[in-house]
């Protein structure tokens, strides 16, 4: 999936400190609110959608590939 690699590419990249090892970076729970705001206004800005409140949920944070399979949705129009 595309999508969930360059997700995972900007977290490794802009919003951690050190390097992850780990197969998730979502899955384990390692970004704070603010790098979830910064990432959120990262995905807004690349591919031109807008998160609505009732998205911005832990449910589509839980994985790398659930916030692609968000992102891909939501540029579809679906």
């Amino acid at each position: 999936m595309k999508t969930a690699r360059r997700i995972r590419r900007f977290i490794e990249a802009e919003l951690l400190d050190a390097p992850y090892e780990g197969a998730d970076p979502l899955a384990a729970q390692i970004l704070d609110s603010l790098a979830i705001e910064e990432l959120i206004t990262h995905l807004e800005e690349t591919y031109r959608i807008r998160f609505q409140e009732n998205e911005v949920v832990p449910e589509n944070f839980v994985s790398v590939d659930a916030l692609a399979s968000l992102v891909d949705r939501k540029r579809r129009g679906t």
